[in-house]
């Protein structure tokens, strides 16, 4: 299980599972861009909310936002922020912060790929609005 630790960045998204999105939505395909955005903004918060978890040392809340984002990013395909997630879930699960700064770096890292990846299918209509910076 040695995979885990390297991300994915060639193919930051599942072309399978961005595949089924796009036949799903096929009919109304600015549903797609809305799925994504809404993803994209929500991902950028939870990675805020993890942040504050580690920052503050708490441990549960760590887990359950990295948890909560795994499970989203899996839907959406976003490989590398799954893998994340899953590296900080069990970081919070066993209360080891030892390597959560670093997690976190390549969160930030893998859903950057996503969202260039997303305008590069999309277009640019996918960027969430960007809000003053917290």
């Amino acid at each position: 299980m040695g995979g885990d630790a390297k991300l994915v960045t060639d193919n930051p998204i599942a072309s399978d599972v961005f595949e089924r999105l796009r036949q799903a939505t096929a009919s109304r395909p600015a549903e797609l861009v809305e799925l994504c955005r809404d993803y994209l903004t929500e991902a950028r918060q939870t990675l805020a909310q993890l942040r504050n978890a580690f920052t503050l040392k708490q441990a549960n809340e760590l887990r359950n936002r990295a948890h909560y984002l795994k499970g989203s990013s899996m839907v959406m395909g976003a490989i590398g922020v799954t893998q994340c997630c899953a590296s900080l879930e069990a970081m919070g699960r066993n209360g080891d912060f030892s390597e959560a700064g670093r997690t976190l770096d390549r969160l930030s890292t893998a859903l950057d790929a996503v969202e260039q990846e997303y305008v590069k299918r999309l277009g640019p209509d996918v960027l969430p609005a960007k809000g003053p910076a917290a």
